[in-house]
């Protein structure tokens, strides 16, 4: 058996034998309901030029991904939108192109709000936990603009209590501030609360961190490897159906 698939047994085991279950359940956006790979298709679209379009888009992802943690450490908080075009505008520059503005704002608002690419498991997966008796919401360094557009496309409107942003508070992802802040919107103890994430684990890490506990999304195609850093998730799933499975 793969590694992954041990770490997903240990998490199930952790989940009936050890883990409370959960009150509530808050669940990431990016990565998590949300296939964001489909970044290098549209930057390839509207920049011809672009001979790898995968390089530029993970770092473009890294990069405002980054800068998202440096305004928590320096104060100097920007909407997720604004993050995400500084990111975009650093790694053409850095791989060689010279792209005009209104060209950046186009590929941003394709990925975000145009084209953007949900997971075919998210709104079935995401109903059955509703309906086994959780309320789920989303909690998103995305600011709520870019959070209505998500919930639209994934047509969650009817499924999800209602999403948590982190430009509420001003503070960015894994910063514990923005999970305490979730653990007030919904009133729930935050040691009662279960976030979901997926793709890398720096969102699983605040979570524990702050307190909750915390499942780690781990879909088979992104071929995410486990990280060790902080502490290890409470459960370990392979999309929202698997989790459903888990919490029925």
């Amino acid at each position: 058996m793969s590694d992954k698939g041990t770490l997903i047994l240990e998490g199930v085991f952790r989940l009936y034998h050890s883990m409370e279950r959960p009150e509530t359940v808050t669940v990431d956006s990016y990565t998590t309901l949300v296939d964001v790979s489909s970044q290098a298709a549209v930057l390839e679209g509207h920049v011809p030029e672009i001979e790898d379009g995968e390089r530029v888009s993970q770092l473009w992802r890294n990069q405002y991904i980054q800068y998202s943690m440096i305004a928590n450490d320096i104060d100097a908080y920007r909407p997720f939108w604004e993050l995400i075009g500084q990111g975009l505008r650093y790694a053409l520059e850095a791989t060689g192109y010279d792209v005009p503005s209104d060209v950046r704002d186009r590929i941003r608002k394709e990925v975000y709000e145009d084209r953007i690419t949900v997971f075919d498991d998210v709104a079935d997966g995401i109903g059955r936990v509703v309906n086994a008796g959780y309320e789920v919401y989303v909690l998103s360094n995305g600011n709520p603009a870019m959070l209505k557009h998500l919930i639209e496309a994934a047509e969650l409107e009817d499924l999800v209590s209602d999403t948590i942003s982190a430009d509420e508070i001003g503070v960015y992802k894994p910063d514990p501030a923005i999970y305490q802040h979730a653990a007030t919107r919904v009133g729930t103890p935050i040691e009662n609360i279960l976030h979901v994430s997926g793709g890398g684990m720096r969102d699983v890490w605040g979570a524990k961190h702050a307190g909750m506990m915390a499942g780690w999304l781990a879909r088979p195609e992104q071929k995410a490897p486990h990280e060790s850093i902080g502490q290890d998730p409470d459960i370990v799933v392979e999309d929202f159906n698997d989790l459903a499975d888990q919490l029925e």
